[in-house]
């Protein structure tokens, strides 16, 4: 599996006519595919649904709030 890091606006092509684009937004980041219409493009929470996941697919760390440890106290 190739693996890439893009900046805003930067693009890839995957063969003569795939060309996927990444660009920021205010809340994040976008991914526009331009793809053949025959070209199936599911997104990832989809594909799980069925029960299918690629096996490439890297796991990332979730962020969130950090939990609250209780530490013991002595009586």
């Amino acid at each position: 599996m190739l693996s890439v890091q893009l900046k805003n606006g930067e693009y890839l092509t995957i063969g003569e006519n795939i060309v996927v684009q990444v660009y920021q937004t205010g809340q994040g980041f976008r991914v526009a595919v331009e793809a053949p219409r025959d070209v199936p493009i599911v997104r990832g929470e989809v594909l799980e649904r069925t029960g299918n996941r690629p096996a490439c697919i890297h796991e990332e760390p979730r962020r969130g709030k950090p939990g609250f440890k209780r530490s013991a106290r002595a009586g």
